[in-house]
């Protein structure tokens, strides 16, 4: 696994993190909890953190889990800025917060193997890979996308089942891979993969002209965001790459 790799920051996730609180609060109370998600397009509110007098209303589990939404619902305000300026963000904004839960965290005493000790203690036993996404922009607070992401190669194995060999299997993450990194840039998949097949012979060795045929290029977005004509679009007649 990825143990074996040096050099390697680990970043835990946030959701994991807040399902255990979630997990923690009574079932009755539990149907009024709305679980915030940074990459879903619903419109959501701040949830805040109340003042005191409010907090006592609460249990120990629920207030974790506001904590967890507060965080969620910051980074979801800063879903659109480039990586730099997130990071910034993420210290004038999210860093107060942190440090709130912290704090807060230390003063709790549960019972040794409740559900609240249990969110309690994973918590702080993965103090500081949660915070990691802070080092660098491009980390994301949670994994629920990459999970969401996974689930069609999944399913796609559940069906399939086999994959004949180590190189099959290699081919077939490469291809899912690809597919969906397409589908997170917006693009039409089979035009995608059909201007790849197109240029990739003579780029083979480019590596500036591979780098034009990532996903996220401006030269593929524009060429792959709308529906082309494959029949006039052929080896003969295509576009020349642009050089970078």
């Amino acid at each position: 696994g990825y143990n074996r790799l040096e050099d390697v920051i680990l970043v835990c996730c946030l959701a994991h993190a807040r399902r255990k609180f979630f997990e923690a609060v009574p079932a009755a109370r539990r149907k009024k909890l709305k679980l915030l998600d940074v990459n879903s397009d619903e419109a959501i509110e701040d949830t805040g953190i109340p003042d005191e007098e409010k907090l006592e209303q609460l249990l120990p589990a629920e207030i974790g889990l506001l904590y967890c939404n507060k965080l969620f619902y910051l980074e979801r305000t800063l879903k659109e800025l480039e990586a730099e300026e997130r990071k910034q963000q993420r210290t004038i904004l999210e860093q107060p917060v942190w440090e709130q839960f912290w704090n807060w965290l230390g003063t709790l005493h549960p019972t040794g193997g409740s559900k609240l000790g249990k969110a309690v203690n994973y918590a702080q036993n993965h103090h500081d890979t949660l915070m990691n996404y802070m080092i660098d922009g491009r980390c994301e607070i949670s994994n629920n996308r990459a999970e969401r992401k996974a689930k069609s190669y999944a399913v796609g194995r559940k069906a399939f089942l086999f994959h004949t060999s180590e190189a099959g299997a290699g081919a077939s993450a490469v291809m899912y891979s690809i597919v969906e990194t397409a589908k997170a840039n917006n693009l039409n998949i089979f035009q995608y993969l059909y201007m790849v097949l197109l240029y990739m012979p003579d780029y083979m060795n480019s590596s500036a002209g591979i780098e034009q045929l990532m996903p996220w290029s401006e030269f593929i977005k524009e060429q792959c965001s709308g529906i082309i004509d494959v029949e006039s679009n052929v080896p003969e007649n295509r576009i020349p790459l642009p050089c970078r």
